[in-house]
C-alpha cells in the first residue's frame, strides 16, 4: 500500500487533509484563479490560523470556507491576490456563518432521506 503524501490535496481524503495539504490546496486554487503565485506575509502566522480552524470546526468546513472565499473575493489592483490570513481575518465573519449553515441544511436534508429510508423498510419488512 502506498502512502499518499500530505501535500497530494487531489488524491488524500478530505479526511486526512491537515495544514499542509492546505497550504498547497490554496497555493493551487490560487494560481489556477489569478494566475499568479500565493503570497502571505507569514506561513507560520497563517499556519496557526489553519490549525486553530481545523481544531474549531474540521476539513470540509475550511475547504468549504475557502472556495467560498475564492468565489466572492474580486481582485483589486491593489489587492490582485488572497491569502488566508485575509480571509480568516477579515472575511470570515461573513462568509463562515453561511458555509455552516449550508452544511447543517445538507445535513438535515441527509437525515431525513436516511429517516425516510429506515421508515420505508420497516413498512416493507412489517408488509411481508
Amino acid at each position: 500500500m502506498t502512502r499518499i503524501s500530505t501535500k497530494d490535496f487531489r488524491n488524500l481524503p478530505i479526511g486526512k487533509w491537515n495544514v499542509t495539504t492546505f497550504r498547497e490546496y490554496l497555493k493551487h486554487v490560487h494560481e489556477g484563479r489569478y494566475g499568479i503565485p500565493y503570497v502571505t506575509r507569514s506561513y507560520t502566522m497563517e499556519g496557526r490560523m489553519l490549525k486553530m480552524s481545523l481544531a474549531e470546526y474540521n476539513q470540509v468546513v475550511l475547504k468549504r470556507f475557502i472556495d467560498a472565499c475564492f468565489a466572492d473575493y474580486k481582485p483589486t489592483r491593489e489587492y490582485p491576490g488572497l491569502n488566508y490570513a485575509l480571509m480568516y481575518s477579515y472575511i470570515r465573519g461573513r462568509l463562515l456563518p453561511r458555509v455552516l449553515d449550508e452544511l447543517c441544511r445538507e445535513e438535515a436534508r441527509l437525515q431525513r432521506q436516511v429517516e425516510v429510508t429506515q421508515v420505508s423498510t420497516e413498512e416493507i419488512i412489517d408488509y411481508l
